[in-house]
């Protein structure tokens, strides 16, 4: 039932990225959805799962985007992780790590893109300063209001479908 629930939060993800603008007063960022799913499956599932979850949701995303092939299934990898690594160090069930966590990957999404288009022979023009100041902050923001959200939803959709159970309060 984990790879059903990961195969439909990242399709829905998919689409609701492909369909959600991207905030021209934040540079043209794009929810970082995908990413959030990613997230999830890092701090609370096995390294396995959040290999899948960065490839496949990694392989969707550049199919959507205007990215070459295999650059955002590297990017979510190495944030996925990154954020796997230090679960044991934070509280994965808190709301404020989930924010500050969306905060960090946000703004590592961006600047993970960026580097791998300046190191590619993608890089058909110079990039702004400010511009790619404008977008990470962006994507930072996007990230702290939309992973806690991802979240939850993802939390209820597992205990719906029996992935985890749920301590009775009795």
């Amino acid at each position: 039932m984990n790879l059903l629930v990961m195969a439909v939060a990242l399709l829905v993800s998919a689409a609701l990225q492909l369909a959600l603008p991207g905030l021209t007063p934040l540079g043209q960022a794009k929810a970082p959805l995908i990413l959030s799913v990613v997230l999830y499956y890092a701090l609370h599932r096995s390294l396995a799962l959040m290999a899948i979850a960065a490839i496949a949701g990694g392989v969707l995303c550049d199919s959507l985007e205007e990215l070459p092939m295999g650059f955002s299934a590297a990017v979510f990898s190495v944030l996925g992780i990154a954020s796997w690594l230090c679960r044991a160090r934070v509280f994965s069930a808190r709301v404020l790590t989930h924010m500050v966590l969306g905060c960090a990957a946000g703004a590592g999404l961006t600047i993970g893109f960026y580097v791998l288009l300046m190191l590619s022979e993608e890089n058909l023009r110079a990039v702004a300063g400010h511009r790619l100041a404008l977008k990470t902050i962006g994507a930072a923001l996007l990230g702290v209001f939309l992973v806690p959200l991802v979240f939850s939803v993802l939390e209820r959709l597992d205990q719906m479908m029996g992935n985890v159970v749920v301590e009775s309060s009795v």
